[in-house]
């Protein structure tokens, strides 16, 4: 094994520098890093897309919301939510939605205010200072509908179902305390979040009603058990699961299409152990003339494969995982937030994923290197050596 892993790394690096064979492994190798360095891109792409969405979503939405089966308010006063509030108070955050007509000027547009106790995690900002009364905090892309600025006044305008003309229009000023953006566009331009008290007051509900809970832990099973009619729990994951099913279906094919430029560099490897094999004939036959068996050859010629494809696959993740880190610092490679809900590419480093691709090109480098090793039997070590 030590002579075998000896020879085959003397053939990838002292190789004649007239044949073209000298250059056959070093372009295998390179052919291999660049397919490796794409695959493992895909990989991270996907994985932080993701990640990145998963992270906004469950931010904005908290793991879990309960909310009326017919879309009637919540009442403390019942016995199964006063109870579920007063065993989970640190984990359970009420919160009061509904849809409104925003003006500034003469400027309006529709929107979903959110009365909470907390602005969720993902407005950095401010992490967890409350709302005070009379406050609002908008996304960037309402204020641009809008073109108002922090600190600027505008209405709210609620409209009633009610047939009292008095409680037809609600109507309240409110300051603009900050401008969020999370890149979601579907937040940014349609969701404002201001104090639970002052949404109870323009929806019309009492102190004792909101419009659902958030619930704010990874344990949702003991939530769902302690749930009955005509209650239920959703998830964050079941509300947009549209959206996660799209990027599963992306995935396979993603993988498939870069994974073919892998492929690409494992044919040059066939071709680089052929042309080697073929140049070497003179060496094999001295070899052969000593004794050494054949399989003993073939082992040479797959330990160089796999060796070409470790080192393919290792520059490659080195190029990848430096244009992640550059990514991640410089955030260079941007996309439109208006579709992909994000406005840089997210990379997301998978230590397993890169482990396992490794692991098959490592594999797939050995297996594809015993192909051209059949040669090996055709070789004869009389004819070889006539004119050495």
């Amino acid at each position: 094994m030590f002579l075998s892993l000896k020879l085959a790394v003397r053939f990838v690096f002292s190789l004649k520098k007239e044949s073209f064979s000298s250059y056959a492994s070093w372009l295998a190798i390179g052919g291999l890093a660049i397919g490796i360095c794409a695959l493992m891109l895909t990989a991270s792409i996907i994985q932080g897309f993701q990640q990145v969405i998963s992270e906004k979503l469950s931010s904005f939405e908290g793991q879990g919301r309960v909310q009326h089966l017919l879309g009637k308010p919540v009442d403390f006063r019942d016995n199964m939510i006063d109870s579920l509030f007063l065993n989970n108070s640190h984990l359970i955050a009420p919160y009061v939605r509904g849809v409104c007509m925003i003006r500034a000027g003469g400027n309006a547009e529709g929107a979903l205010i959110e009365g909470v106790k907390y602005l969720p995690q993902s407005i950095s900002t401010h992490d967890s200072n409350p709302i005070f009364s009379g406050q609002i905090i908008i996304g960037q892309g309402l204020a641009d509908e809008l073109n108002v600025g922090k600190g600027e006044h505008i209405f709210i305008q609620i409209f009633s179902s009610n047939n009292n003309f008095s409680s037809l229009y609600r109507i309240k000023s409110m300051k603009i305390r900050d401008i969020y953006y999370s890149g979601l566009q579907e937040y940014d331009k349609t969701l404002a979040y201001t104090n639970i008290d002052d949404a109870r007051e323009l929806f019309g509900l009492s102190n004792d009603q909101v419009t659902g809970l958030i619930i704010n832990t990874q344990d949702m099973n003991s939530f769902s058990d302690q749930i009955k009619y005509p209650y239920y729990i959703e998830t964050w994951q079941e509300r947009h699961a549209l959206l996660f099913e799209w990027i599963k279906i992306q995935r396979l094919p993603a993988y498939i299409m870069f994974g073919l430029i892998a492929l690409v560099g494992l044919v040059n490897l066939i071709a680089a152990i052929t042309m080697i094999i073929l140049e070497k004939s003179s060496q094999i036959g001295v070899l052969l003339a000593q004794g050494t068996q054949v399989k003993v050859l073939k082992q040479i010629f797959m330990i160089q494969g796999g060796f070409i494809g470790l080192m393919g696959g290792g520059i490659g993740g080195v190029l990848s995982i430096t244009i992640i880190l550059i990514q991640k610092k410089f955030e260079v490679l941007v996309i439109p937030s208006d579709i992909y809900f994000m406005d840089q590419i997210p990379f997301s480093f998978d230590l397993a994923s890169f482990g396992v691709i490794l692991f098959i090109t490592l594999l797939l480098s050995i297996i594809s290197s015993w192909w051209p090793t059949k040669t090996l039997t055709q070789i004869n070590a009389a004819k070889t050596l006539r004119y050495e």
